[in-house]
């Protein structure tokens, strides 16, 4: 058998409402805190995508951020 790692990709969304300075790593760190609650193996992680959602006012009310994450594959 070929020697090598195989690992999936899985997209999440984590979300936070804290400031703009925390707000982006703390939403990071919320989707990869969640989904390693639930599954092991997290082997790192890649920001994609960030986004902020507006209130009614047109302020940013929470940031969004999606998160590609591996898992590796266990053999």
């Amino acid at each position: 058998m070929a020697d090598g790692t195989t690992f999936k990709l899985t997209k999440l969304i984590g979300e936070s409402t804290s400031s703009i300075e925390e707000s982006i790593e703390d939403a990071a760190a919320v989707a990869l805190a969640t989904s390693g609650s639930k599954v092991r193996g997290q082997t790192w992680a890649h920001l994609t995508d960030i986004r902020a959602n507006l209130g009614e006012d047109g302020s940013v009310d929470r940031w969004q951020v999606t998160v590609e994450v591996a898992f590796k594959v266990e053999q």
